[in-house]
């Protein structure tokens, strides 16, 4: 397993899921502040990578972002798309991975300008890969398998 097939995954995911149109890997202030955004927009930034006893630990944070009317009346309802896409994304996740207890996740809304002005949901999640796997997906990479 390596960051790539986590990113490629939680594409597939993502845009499986009602509202989000498209998928991007990055520093969400950089790349929503884009002049060709197109939106329900699902982002994935890799904050960090730890080792906790045989696992690698992924943290990534995930957003979602849409686009307000001129008059903002659709805040609550692009909040609310943000909390289902990220639960719809997390659900499937735990399918395939280890991920911080999904009962407890916390989804944070936002209303925001970027490009343009926006609200949506984030949250940090953390997804835990065994070393092994990490290991031997290395080794068939390094090795040209």
């Amino acid at each position: 397993m390596n960051i790539q097939s986590i990113y490629d995954r939680l594409k597939i995911y993502a845009l499986e899921t009602q509202n989000v149109n498209s998928f991007t890997i990055g520093d969400v202030y950089t790349v929503w502040n884009s002049l060709h955004m197109v939106y329900g927009a699902f982002n994935v930034n890799l904050n960090y990578l730890r080792r906790v006893d045989n696992f690698n630990v992924y943290n990534f944070t995930l957003y979602y972002g849409g686009k307000l009317k001129n008059d903002s009346s659709n805040v609550y309802e692009e909040q609310s798309n943000g909390f289902n896409a990220i639960l719809n994304v997390l659900r499937h996740v735990k399918e395939d991975y280890e991920i911080d207890d999904y009962t407890e996740i916390q989804i944070y809304p936002f209303w925001q300008t970027f490009s343009d002005i926006l609200a949506g949901a984030y949250a940090d999640v953390n997804i835990y890969v065994p070393i092994e796997d990490d290991c031997d997906n290395y080794d068939k990479e390094e090795s040209g398998e």
